[in-house]
């Protein structure tokens, strides 16, 4: 497909998109496109790739992306961080591969970030790929099971659901499939957390950007449709998707969740090896003892960024945590 002239960007672009990609040349031809019909054109698109085999680096050059090989598979948090080390943007927009947009998706994600100098992200709406669905909304926290909503378990005793809200709202976290944030909070933040290698990421760096006041917000104008759970459906990426969830349940607990979730976490992941066992995931046993063992070592570390962290922001897990809670409680407007 020719790229359109009005989608090459003259001098600085405002917003780069960066895209981790691992043998996604088939979603990249849909992904790209969709990009590069966007009506905001000050952007630059990055893919970054995670030692791909497959026709990727092509389908970049043909949609004048720029390339970065990274020749193995470092993870996805590296990789968005490698990608946000050369961009050019003051945005940075974080996508996945296995999605597309709506033309004026990157413009209304935009739009309250230039209005507000202290608003760390926006995030948009997904729907998933045929659009039956409203995959990802307002993303509300709960430390009960909300009865009225589905919902997903965070931590052991933390849940968060999707709120459908027709204007801008604030919100605890957004997602790395479908949001922009500003490049200088992000940077003073030092990006994603590089010991994250999927899943927790978004979690993890906008729960440390209300630290310091930053705002998340959710904007449901910014529309995309995303096909989720594509990259995991091979053994091989169920396996990384498992040791990527588990990596980020107990990071997160440990640096950032009152001491009573921290440990609650660590019972309940090491507890699920008996299961593993029973259901004879060999497999997957191996991974959680690697996982466990590998995340134990980081415990000294992590404890002396946690005592950093909300030291420095005169504050305690339990106070942020109650904090967030409270956006969930009061659907606060920005």
């Amino acid at each position: 497909m020719p790229v359109a002239a009005k989608t090459v960007v003259k001098g600085k672009p405002a917003v780069s998109a960066i895209i981790v990609n691992w043998n996604g040349a088939h979603h990249l031809r849909i992904c790209l496109p969709s990009l590069r019909a966007q009506s905001f054109t000050s952007l630059e698109i990055i893919v970054v790739d995670n030692g791909s085999k497959d026709e990727s680096a092509e389908l970049a050059a043909q949609f004048q992306a720029r390339w970065l090989p990274l020749g193995t598979n470092v993870g996805l948090a590296p990789a968005l961080n490698r990608g946000a080390a050369i961009a050019a943007g003051d945005y940075l927009l974080f996508i996945n591969n296995d999605m597309r947009f709506d033309p004026g998706f990157v413009a209304a994600l935009v739009e309250p970030l230039a209005k507000n100098e202290e608003m760390f992200a926006t995030d948009g709406m997904q729907f998933n790929w045929d659009g039956s669905e409203r995959a990802h909304l307002a993303t509300r926290l709960m430390n009960k099971r909300p009865g009225s909503h589905s919902s997903t378990e965070l931590v052991p005793g933390l849940y968060f659901y999707p709120n459908e809200v027709n204007r801008e709202t604030q919100v605890y976290m957004g997602s790395a499939a479908c949001i922009l944030v500003r490049r200088r909070l992000f940077e003073k933040l030092h990006g994603f957390d590089d010991r994250l290698p999927l899943g927790y990421e978004d979690v993890e760096v906008c729960w440390r950007a209300w630290l310091h006041g930053w705002k998340t917000v959710y904007v449901p104008t910014a529309i995309c449709w995303h096909h989720i759970g594509s990259s995991g459906r091979s053994e091989e990426g169920m396996r990384m998707n498992f040791r990527g969830i588990l990596r980020g349940r107990l990071l997160l607990a440990t640096k950032l969740l009152p001491l009573r979730y921290a440990v609650r976490t660590w019972l309940v992941s090491t507890a699920g090896l008996a299961k593993d066992v029973s259901r004879l995931r060999w497999s997957f046993a191996k991974d959680r003892i690697k996982t466990l063992v590998s995340t134990a070592g980081l415990m000294p570390q992590l404890l002396r960024e946690r005592k950093e962290l909300f030291g420095n922001a005169a504050s305690s897990p339990e106070k942020h945590l109650d904090f967030l809670l409270k956006l969930t409680d009061d659907a606060v407007r920005f």
